[in-house]
């Protein structure tokens, strides 16, 4: 348990940072004067350094270990945060967001290898319930914090509490994780990329469906409520910083109050139920957005938005590790990640063009629509790997 603390901490002050400046981003991009859809790229930009880092990380996560990558990748994210806030052109500060997610790549592909080393599979969602709880913590507070700081002090101020927290999770990522022994070169990693391995760990239906489920997880989280929530907030319903904060801190919360035991059903009913069930509710959540007509509405839906992601993080994961167990870590969770990071890439520019053209109340629809898909293709196709109710392991592939 001591290892598994020793990564709480640092993420807290992380996903701290990083929230801080969500209710604003898509803002200070706007304030460089240009379009929505170039709004929607400064969220963009830096999932694509995430995407084009992703598996190279998870291979040098099995061959170097994972503490020195978590530390470089905590470095390269401060140094980014700070130069956001000094940008003066829009370019500039894409090129800023897009190193910062080369950095976040290091971190959250190490982290979550590290992870898959050190749990069972009866402790999994329990597990990471506890951690992801630690992350909403930060993420709960971050975006009330972030409005009334950038209301306070202008737009650029977030990104130097991104920066000082940044440093926070860098002293203690160094003081307190501890590389497990016996871990890199373990079960064959180390051995680098392999494309036979890579169509082995895809043509696994469990670990394939929930590389698809955390796309759309993270279609949801960047284009939504990273991007069109709160340009939806403040142009269609006059909401300021402030107010648009609160609403994302919201469905925050309530993952917050719900990550736990949610992460306990993960593990007694099993990983699949819970992917649809919280699936379901988020589609719901999408379909009554733009159904919104003021902060005490939008504010009750993105509580019922927090309902359907309580799950959305450890669930998939779960599932994910528990079809790979007999697989290198590093490269496996590279490739998941890449997935996620897919979804962060394209969610924003999709959903960006659709507001562009359509209005801002079409993205929500279209991404209620991409869930509900994912949801029945789980079902059909993905095979339980664990559930304790009904005997513990099940057969993956």
């Amino acid at each position: 348990m001591s290892d598994v603390l020793s990564i709480y901490v640092p993420s807290f002050f992380i996903m701290l940072g990083m929230s801080i400046v969500s209710p604003i981003l898509p803002i200070y991009a706007r304030s460089f004067d240009v379009s929505y859809t170039l709004a929607s790229l400064a969220i963009s930009a830096y999932a694509f350094g995430r995407l084009l880092a992703d598996v190279p990380v998870g291979v040098l996560a099995d061959r170097m270990g994972r503490k020195p990558l978590m530390v470089w990748g905590t470095v390269l994210l401060t140094v980014m945060a700070l130069a956001n806030a000094f940008a003066t052109n829009y370019w500039e500060f894409l090129a800023y967001r897009f190193l910062q997610g080369i950095g976040s790549a290091m971190w959250m592909t190490s982290r979550t290898t590290l992870l898959a080393d050190i749990l069972k599979p009866e402790e999994r969602g329990r597990i990471m319930g506890y951690f992801q709880a630690f992350m909403l913590l930060g993420s709960s507070v971050g975006p009330t914090v972030g409005g009334f700081v950038a209301a306070a002090y202008g737009l650029a101020a977030p990104f130097y509490f991104y920066a000082a927290t940044g440093v926070v999770s860098l002293v203690l990522s160094y003081l307190l994780i501890q590389e497990p022994k016996g871990i890199v070169h373990r079960h064959g990693e180390g051995g680098g990329f392999s494309l036979p391995t890579v169509k082995r760990l895809l043509g696994n239906a469990s670990f394939s469906m929930a590389c698809l489920a955390t796309f759309t997880v993270f279609f949801m989280r960047t284009g939504i409520r990273s991007t069109i929530l709160p340009l939806y907030a403040n142009s269609v319903l006059g909401l300021d910083e402030i107010a648009i904060g609160t609403v994302i801190s919201f469905a925050t919360i309530t993952n917050l109050f719900l990550i736990v035991p949610v992460g306990h059903a993960i593990d007694y009913f099993g990983r699949k139920p819970v992917i649809v069930l919280t699936l379901a509710i988020t589609a719901l959540s999408a379909f009554l957005f733009p159904m919104t007509t003021d902060y005490l509405t939008i504010s009750l839906v993105a509580v019922v938005l927090g309902i359907g992601t309580g799950g959305a993080g450890q669930a998939p994961l779960a599932l994910a590790t528990d079809a790979t167990a007999n697989e290198p870590h590093g490269l496996a969770m590279g490739v998941y990640r890449l997935f996620g990071d897919i979804g962060f890439v394209v969610g924003p520019i999709i959903l960006g063009l659709v507001a562009d053209g359509l209005g801002l109340s079409m993205p929500f629809y279209v991404t209620g629509v991409i869930i509900v898909i994912n949801m029945v293709l789980l079902w059909l196709f993905a095979k339980e790997t664990y559930s304790r109710r009904t005997g513990g392991a099940k057969t993956s592939s």
